[in-house]
């Protein structure tokens, strides 16, 4: 994350993950979502009472979160027209599909409309042009390649309406990350972002108009634990692997471990190239300075970077840090310390993990403090997502999050979970 506090699409992903792993469903953030745009649009209309609004949605999440908004718009009494952009068989989220339903029986306050064509792209060039206000709920955060037809033509009509264009989370058209506009974008007035801003806004605020970010119910936990959010980003994030060099001697299950994922591995011998296990011998540092990455169980002086995984013993006597602490001092003064020493910084043990980069920090209480298959698990997939160039804190972040699993349901269950954050 930026300091400004911008976020990637990715990593709201993983925090929606995250949310709904905590307890909070998906559909009550897109309620709450759509709640906020319906708020949003009548303060700055003034109030919605015979209002005429039409919401463009696509079959995605925003989409779902566009329909949610037509409900609370119509029962603030504005005359709302749906604009469904596709195939009402292809809404591919359950939560989207609820709020599609829902509309569809609102027969008597929200007139549906679908465009599949362009030719259907005719019957509503009136609704858009006579619209006080056009919700763009059609690709958000999901836009991938390049925008065909029609939705490309829907985006140049809602272009040329008089009435209050709304963005809701991001125009439609702007890549969410780079703010890049490859073809076209919806040219908003408004646009109601969610939670945080998204990485692309500042790049794209000629498309953005005024921007508004809105709380949707996250729970600040749902950013600060490691989750499975954030262990099927790290698994997404794999690529071509590296091997590895194991200097120090590792558990069965570390073995396993790297079995499993196909790692490419072997006992001693040159650090170039290689990420590297160090383990606990410190002594042979000088032979790693080429290593691609470096993972030990001992948080060195040397101001080299690498991943150090440490018990709150060393914790305590090498970073002044004390189990005891308020969660958030931990953090505050890990960050401070990684940032120093240039290191990924794990500390297990106690009733909470807590690791840092030395600019953000993730904790996690879940089945904590780690059984002996648990730690071996954090150690073993640690290695194996670092050797698939996956970065140091992402892929201790995923590691903390499976190493909770494998605690509470064995070792033999981790693929079944790792598969299922792969699909």
């Amino acid at each position: 994350m930026e300091s400004w506090g911008g976020i990637s699409s990715a990593e709201m992903r993983a925090i929606d993950e995250n949310a709904e792993w905590l307890g909070v469903d998906r559909i009550l953030l897109m309620e709450n979502a759509g709640s906020n745009v319906a708020r949003t649009v009548y303060q700055w209309l003034g109030g919605l009472a015979g209002k005429k609004i039409v919401v463009v949605c696509g079959t995605g999440n925003n989409g779902g979160d566009g329909f949610a908004a037509a409900r609370h718009m119509a029962g603030l009494g504005a005359k709302v027209t749906v604009i469904l952009l596709g195939d009402q068989e292809k809404i591919r989220t359950p939560e989207a599909r609820r709020n599609f339903e829902i509309i569809m029986k609102m027969r008597e306050t929200i007139e549906f409309k679908n465009v599949k064509s362009l030719k259907d792209l005719e019957d509503v060039r009136g609704d858009v042009m006579e619209a006080e206000a056009i919700i763009d709920a059609i690709f958000g955060t999901g836009i991938k390649g390049e925008i065909r037809e029609p939705w490309r033509s829907m985006i140049n009509l809602i272009n040329s309406a008089k009435g209050l264009r709304v963005a809701v989370d991001i125009p439609s058209g702007v890549n969410p990350d780079t703010g890049e506009v490859k073809d076209v974008a919806v040219d908003a007035n408004l646009t109601i972002t969610f939670h945080r801003p998204k990485l692309g806004l500042p790049a794209a605020g000629d498309y953005c108009g005024e921007v508004v970010v809105a709380p949707i119910g996250i729970p600040p936990e749902a950013e600060l634990i490691m989750g499975p959010g954030d262990a099927r980003l790290a698994l997404n994030m794999m690529r071509e692997e590296l091997e590895v060099a194991l200097l120090d001697d590792v558990s069965d299950d570390v073995v396993e471990i790297l079995k499993m994922f196909n790692i490419r591995y072997r006992f001693g011998g040159d650090a170039e190239g290689r990420v590297v296990y160090l383990g606990g011998r410190s002594d042979l540092l000088s032979s790693c300075r080429d290593a691609s990455t470096i993972i030990s169980l001992n948080l060195l002086d040397e101001k080299i970077r690498m991943a150090a995984i440490i018990d709150w013993r060393e914790a305590e006597d090498k970073l002044g840090l004390r189990a005891d602490q308020p969660a958030g001092e931990v953090c505050d003064e890990l960050t401070r310390k990684a940032s120093d020493l240039d290191k990924v910084v794990y500390i297990y043990g106690g009733g909470t993990d807590f690791l840092s980069n030395g600019s953000r920090c993730k904790l996690s209480w879940v089945n904590r403090p780690l059984n002996e298959e648990g730690l071996n698990a954090l150690i073993g997939l640690a290695i194996a997502l670092t050797a698939y160039r996956v970065d140091p804190f992402r892929a201790l972040t995923a590691a903390g999050y499976l190493a909770g699993y494998v605690s509470e349901y064995g070792l033999d269950s981790l693929m079944d979970e790792v598969n299922r954050l792969r699909s």
